[in-house]
């Protein structure tokens, strides 16, 4: 467990920029991984039935905006009043985070609920800790990397 706690330690070192991609891709690839693997123990996936215009549009430009304003602004918000840990702040933002995307199924909630949450949520905190413009714009564009990531690979293997 040691091991995560210094490999988060890390990032925390890093510009925005260079925090804000490197975390995407990293939290792809491990949402990702969950899935394949929570797939291959035959829990159900997501269903796209949506025009591939609206879920570009949707995934690429709303989620990462609303999402951010709702999932990680809104509650690590009311976490810092609080006068919330770090910990704390992240698990309020995990929360309605993994619920949301859980309502689409257990691969689903594990794998970009939980996990995206997760990461997602440690990017939120640890910005807004230097400013919530920061916090919100790494978060949001980070989300829109893991989205464009994980659009083009569905396209790309014909599953939109």
């Amino acid at each position: 467990m040691n091991w995560i706690r210094k490999r988060f330690q890390r990032y925390r070192q890093l510009s925005p920029w260079d925090f804000c991609w490197r975390i995407a891709i990293e939290g792809t690839i491990v949402s990702l991984f969950a899935a394949i693997l929570l797939g291959l123990a035959g829990a159900p996936g997501r269903e796209m039935d949506f025009d591939p215009e609206v879920i570009l549009v949707a995934g690429l430009i709303a989620a990462p905006i609303i999402e951010t304003l709702l999932l990680q602004s809104l509650p690590v918000w009311l976490a810092r009043r609080r006068n919330a840990r770090f910990s704390t702040q992240m698990i309020c933002s995990i929360v309605p985070w993994t619920i949301l995307h859980a309502l689409e199924g257990i691969q689903t909630g594990i794998a970009a609920g939980l996990i995206g949450g997760f990461y997602f949520a440690f990017t939120y905190v640890h910005w807004r800790e230097k400013s919530r413009w920061t916090a919100y714009w790494v978060t949001a564009l980070s989300h829109f990397i893991h989205n464009a990531i994980v659009i083009g690979l569905a396209m790309a293997l014909g599953q939109l």
